[in-house]
């Protein structure tokens, strides 16, 4: 008696963008449960910790905050300011461990150590850009409005300064897999960024020579312009967004070149 075999049915490969798209959608999901897994409050947290920032600054600032920043509400100021650095400040230091707090799903072939930083990077974009939103819309409720008349300028900001921020992360994941106690210092390097960038004061109080020299920080372009977007009275000094998408270009060529060269170095030590 002959046993009959089931037909032969060829096995069906998945296109090499189905199978980024998979390790896409693992490395979210897992970021996702990593980041906000262990609070109780969940997504509410990215939000709420910069509307504690925002409140802290409004009670130290609060008395001279009307003379501080013409032709913008103080509060809507530092909204502009504070939740892109943060998305920032996040995607960099985040990038730092990213190689090693992924080492198990670093061991499957189809998951590259890019893969890693760019779900990471776009898990911060997608928090803080919402966060952002419902920040401007608390503001709305107080009566302080944003101006949308030049909402392709604020997305533009947006785009650039998250592109920024990724050609950043990719040279953050090399630091940290080679740095070593190098790594350790980045943090205090993003803190400098933070108050050299305008995030919490304008920069026009800064007197000379030191006003020509914050001008060489590419964040304060950026910052500048789109808070000039949300609200047209705000005034803008020497700003040149051309020379922060300079920088932005020159990070991620260094970025990737640096990715390029530890790349393989990486793929051995799974």
């Amino acid at each position: 008696m002959s046993v009959q075999l089931p037909p032969y049915r060829p096995i069906k490969h998945r296109s090499g963008l189905k199978v980024m798209g998979a390790a896409f959608h693992a490395l979210l999901m897992r970021e996702l449960q990593t980041r906000f897994g262990g609070y109780r409050l969940g997504y509410l947290w990215a939000p709420l910790e910069v509307l504690f920032q925002v409140l802290v600054f409004l009670v130290i600032f609060g008395a001279i905050r009307e003379r501080l920043v013409p032709g913008m509400d103080y509060s809507l100021f530092l909204v502009a300011g504070l939740v892109p650095f943060r998305m920032f400040a996040k995607i960099g230091t985040r990038a730092l461990g990213a190689v090693e707090a992924n080492q198990g799903l670093l061991m499957y072939r189809s998951i590259r150590h890019i893969d890693v930083v760019i779900a990471r990077s776009f898990l911060e974009l997608i928090i803080y850009f919402f966060t952002s939103i419902l920040l401007l819309l608390g503001l709305a409720f107080f009566d302080i409005y944003a101006s949308l008349g030049s909402l392709h300028i604020i997305l533009f900001c947006w785009i650039t300064f998250f592109i920024f921020s990724f050609g950043v992360a990719l040279i953050m994941m090399v630091v940290g897999y080679y740095g070593g106690e190098i790594s350790k210092v980045m943090s205090l390097v993003f803190t400098i960024l933070y108050f050299t960038s305008g995030v919490i004061y304008p920069i026009h109080i800064v007197p000379e020579p030191f006003f020509s020299y914050l001008l060489y920080n590419p964040f304060i372009h950026n910052i500048e312009l789109m808070r000039h977007a949300f609200a047209p009275d705000y005034p803008m000094y020497h700003i040149d967004i051309g020379y922060f998408l300079k920088w932005m270009f020159a990070v991620n060529f260094v970025g990737l070149l640096l990715y390029k060269y530890a790349e393989r170095g990486m793929i051995r030590s799974r």
